[in-house]
């Protein structure tokens, strides 16, 4: 990109290139409009970890290499196509958008709800959103599945909850992804577009109706534009608190967030509840009122830790290039901060707190010493994460996110005796919707005009195809100022 280009003003500067901001900015190229992506990483293929690209390649990785060529933290979660595409990923629903969470009213009432649906204020226009994205997919190259008929095993995974979402849902390997996202930048740079590699966003400052966005790298400088949409994911918190306080963005800290362990079992022991559906959402209220529910099953998966500000976290991997012989899931509690606590503090000390007693970041522990089951764990199918420090979790996280691991447990086991067995592995920590509650309009336009906050940091969603509608709907309104 020349110094002629990177001078001029632009219409709408993006800032990530994931998901949300990649189709923000792909709207905004495709509707002629002038607009600059930055992104703090390089391209899709060269930001892979060595794992991934070794099975892109073509090459074959034998069982006992798969673990060996993983990190022991993960790095690779910044570049074009984020976090979400540096693997292989789960798009969400394919036959329609779904309540799939659940809640209790004021007055104890059950209600079900999307995420989706909350931040763009209708239903109908999420589920609008949600295949106006998968039609830009397929469009772009990803095959279409074929759509599956409710089963009933599908039906019997309603037994003991309040909620059981067993849509289903399309996966994306990393080879489909380099593709789509491919011919994605391409549409970007080959209409009015431009994509900033290896730049990081320092600071956003407004005057007038204008904002300059100040960029350190190769290229780094000031540019201006009318329009700046957020698209930073989770790793971008400390950032994102800076841009709301200099610009005065009303925001505060989130009053719920959610804690929890990812499970670990063996693939075939977990089948039953993945047989008819890759993702299934299972919620039941612990005796707090409080829900706990499932969040990203990674069939054939694997455990990974990443550092985030000062603590590690884990999340799933989805591994359909390279399967492994487990699946892991998060279990995960939706909790109200103790008052006078912040939401994001709160969470970030339960990390802290499992972080400490690990001495290294994550913890794990077998089902049965997590439970405090009589019966021996019998063989130990071991954990997915690579040199997994072993302790007292249970003890670490306190009996209450006990019980509610124990009442997830119970329930899976009900529905296929055995399927959570005492040799399965809880790891921890886990921790999800952590960042500041922005106040935004349906179209995701903060307090600032002009200013957008998308994807995961908009506080409203997380996902890839929930990412990419927010993305879009921040794109038009931004097209129509």
């Amino acid at each position: 990109m020349t110094e002629e280009t990177l001078s001029r003003e632009w219409e709408t500067i993006v800032i990530g290139g994931g998901p949300s901001g990649l189709f923000a900015a792909h709207e905004i190229a495709r509707a002629g409009r002038d607009v600059l992506l930055v992104e703090a990483g390089d391209g899709m293929f060269d930001s892979l970890c060595p794992r991934v690209k070794a099975v892109a390649r073509g090459r074959q990785i034998r069982e006992a290499e798969k673990f060996r060529l993983q990190c022991a933290r993960c790095t690779c979660l910044t570049g074009i196509g984020g976090a979400a595409f540096h693997f292989d990923t789960n798009l969400g629903y394919i036959k329609g958008l779904t309540r799939s969470k659940v809640e209790k009213d004021e007055n104890g009432a059950l209600r079900k709800y999307s995420g989706l649906e909350r931040a763009l204020g209708s239903f109908e226009r999420a589920e609008h959103g949600t295949r106006d994205v998968y039609d830009t997919f397929y469009r772009l190259g990803l095959s279409r599945v074929q759509e599956p008929h409710e089963s009933a095993a599908e039906q019997r995974q309603a037994d003991g909850f309040v909620l059981a979402d067993t849509a289903p849902s399309q996966s994306i390997t990393v080879d489909e992804a380099l593709v789509v996202i491919g011919r994605m930048c391409d549409e970007i740079t080959g209409n009015s577009g431009r994509i900033l590699l290896r730049h990081r966003v320092t600071r956003v400052t407004r005057s007038g109706e204008r904002f300059t966005v100040h960029t350190e790298g190769a290229q780094g400088g000031t540019h201006t534009a009318r329009s700046v949409i957020v698209a930073v994911g989770k790793l971008g918190l400390g950032w994102v608190r800076e841009v709301l306080a200099e610009l005065h963005v009303e925001h505060e800290s989130p009053r719920r967030v959610e804690v929890g362990v990812r499970l670990e079992t063996a693939a075939p022991e977990a089948a039953p509840l993945t047989a008819s559906c890759h993702n299934p959402k299972l919620s039941y209220f612990n005796a707090a009122g409080e829900s706990v529910r499932t969040f990203c099953v990674c069939v054939g998966g694997r455990i990974m830790q990443y550092q985030f500000l000062d603590t590690v976290v884990l999340d799933g991997q989805h591994c359909l290039s390279a399967p492994t012989r487990r699946t892991n899931f998060g279990v995960v509690t939706t909790v109200n901060a103790p008052d006078g606590t912040g939401g994001t503090e709160y969470a970030l000390d339960f990390a802290r707190r499992v972080n400490k007693a690990s001495g290294a970041g994550a913890l794990v522990q077998s089902v049965a010493e997590f439970l405090g089951w009589s019966a021996r764990p019998g063989r130990d199918i071991g954990s997915s994460l690579p040199g997994a420090v072993r302790g007292d979790l249970a003890a670490v996280l306190g009996p209450e996110r006990v019980a509610d691991v124990a009442g997830m447990v119970e329930r899976l086991n009900d529905f296929s005796p055995g399927m959570i067995a005492g040799h399965a592995q809880v790891a921890a920590p886990v921790v999800e919707r952590i960042y500041p509650s922005i106040t935004l309009s349906d179209d995701l336009e903060s307090s600032v005009p002009g200013l957008y906050f998308v994807g995961d940091s908009s506080s409203k969603i997380i996902g890839v195809t929930y990412g990419a509608v927010t993305g879009r709907v921040a794109a038009r309104a931004a097209l129509a100022r």
